[in-house]
């Protein structure tokens, strides 16, 4: 997952914005979704590999969409537009069901820009997650953020909707998600400078951290990170939690 956004929970609520299901069947989102991945910086290749889990119900993959009615949403588009120009076209919603439910497009926003994505998934192939929506956990995953709307709110809103639709529509009882440790982003991480990271304001922990969310295990070598001379990196991670209810 990538975030950086604001470290402090908005004080008068998540910022507006909406969660719109990606549709796997739908050539033009595929190719955003792939876009945007692109822009993250990592599994554009495993777009694809997403489509089948989302159509089964196992992956809950929505559009982050700002909220058209707010004042600021035209001059933040205008910021998104610029520093990802092959995003401009507007996108139909067009996905028939979401985590095994229907989905009914809203008639006042028939057609929308996203400036970002989020997944709750209820089946995930990590065993550490302990995904399983049968006993009341789901898992977030693939989480991104425009690089030119950080820092607002955004991240911390999808977080919150994502928690609420968890919690409202599934009965879930806990979220639970992996970041990469903050072991491997400290200013020392041999990893780190090998790769060539800049050291993080905020880590990815950290924020996740101070959303309510509690670290309950580690994985030694989550990924493996391949620097510019070809030597391997197995990364940490850390699996978080946090209780709904």
């Amino acid at each position: 997952m990538t975030v950086d956004d604001s470290n402090r929970k908005p004080s008068r609520g998540p910022a507006p914005i909406h969660l719109i299901p990606w549709d796997p069947d739908s050539q033009e989102h595929v190719d955003r979704m792939k876009l945007q991945r692109i822009a993250c910086g990592w599994k554009v290749e495993q777009v694809d590999n997403w489509k089948d889990p989302q159509r089964k119900g196992q992956a809950g993959l929505h559009w982050v969409v700002l909220d058209p009615n707010h004042p600021e949403t035209p001059s933040r588009l205008e910021k998104h537009f610029a520093a990802h120009p092959g995003e401009v076209e507007a996108l139909l919603d067009t996905c028939k069901t979401i985590l095994g439910r229907l989905h009914k497009p809203d008639p006042l926003t028939p057609f929308f820009w996203p400036v970002g994505h989020i997944a709750l998934d209820s089946v995930t192939p990590i065993p550490e997650l302990q995904t399983s929506l049968s006993n009341g956990v789901l898992s977030l995953m693939n989480f991104y953020i425009s690089t030119a709307l950080q820092n607002l709110g955004l991240g911390g809103a999808a977080m919150y909707y994502c928690e609420k639709m968890a919690k409202e529509q599934f009965g879930a009882k806990a979220i639970t998600l992996e970041t990469i440790a903050n072991s491997a982003v400290h200013p020392d991480s041999p990893r780190r400078i090998a790769m060539k990271r800049p050291i993080p304001t905020v880590t990815n922990q950290d924020w996740y951290t101070r959303h309510g969310y509690k670290v309950y295990y580690q994985r030694d070598a989550a990924w493996v990170d391949i620097d510019e001379t070809g030597k391997e990196w197995p990364t940490e991670s850390s699996l978080l939690r946090k209780e709904l209810v």
